[in-house]
């Protein structure tokens, strides 16, 4: 009979410590699985903020918020953001390009950004009713649309930037002048593309050497 008793208390012992094994593990998986929903959660909420920590750097240098609008030029169901700054003074210069435009291009837990000061003219202390009027986006296309005037000839610029989905990039799709008369009967409009300017990065444009290169 002790040996009975003795060999009863061996295989409690043994079920007692396989228990505790088995919680431990429990535990220390439980213990993983919190870490990486809180990794997770810190990494969500660096994402939401990065694109406002992009703006507050902005104010910083006395930068205004001109535009912000979502879209998702990747197609990917993935919230995206264009925005422009601007100086919080205005320029004096009708030829001055201090007015940033950022891309924000979303990926899993963080973004793709581009940024480029010289495709827009900053808006000119003197003629209000110039630069920036618009931007319009479609699916990966967005464009700029900016007003501007030259004796009796008002002029619109149309500035298309592509997201190439097989690519991955951003390029230059199109450039349109519009031309505006007075009398309305010598309107022109004239539309360069790759084919006159060839692949364009984003953060490579330059709207005053696009000028250049059409008019020589």
């Amino acid at each position: 009979m002790g040996k009975k008793f003795f060999l009863k208390i061996i295989i409690l012992t043994l079920c007692l410590i396989s228990c505790n094994e088995k919680k431990e593990k429990d535990l220390v998986v439980k213990e993983k699985d919190t870490k990486e929903i809180v990794s997770d959660t810190l990494s969500v909420n660096k994402t939401k903020d990065y694109i406002e920590d992009y703006k507050a750097k902005y104010k910083t240098k006395k930068y205004n918020l001109r535009v912000e609008k979502d879209c998702d030029l990747n197609m990917d169901g993935q919230m995206d953001k264009i925005v422009i700054f601007e100086p919080s003074e205005t320029a004096n210069n009708k030829q001055t390009k201090e007015s940033p435009v950022c891309v924000f291009i979303k990926k899993e837990k963080d973004y793709d950004v581009y940024e480029n000061k010289n495709i827009i003219y900053t808006s000119f202390f003197n003629s209000m009713a110039e630069g920036l009027q618009d931007l319009v986006v479609k699916d990966n296309y967005f464009t700029f649309e900016e007003n501007n005037q030259a004796g009796e000839v008002r002029g619109n610029d149309y500035i298309t930037f592509k997201y190439d989905l097989k690519s991955k990039e951003i390029v230059l799709h199109k450039y349109s002048i519009e031309l505006i008369s007075v009398d309305g009967e010598n309107d022109k409009t004239f539309t360069y593309g790759k084919e006159v300017f060839g692949k364009i990065f984003f953060n490579d444009f330059d709207i005053d050497k696009i000028k250049e290169k059409i008019n020589n």
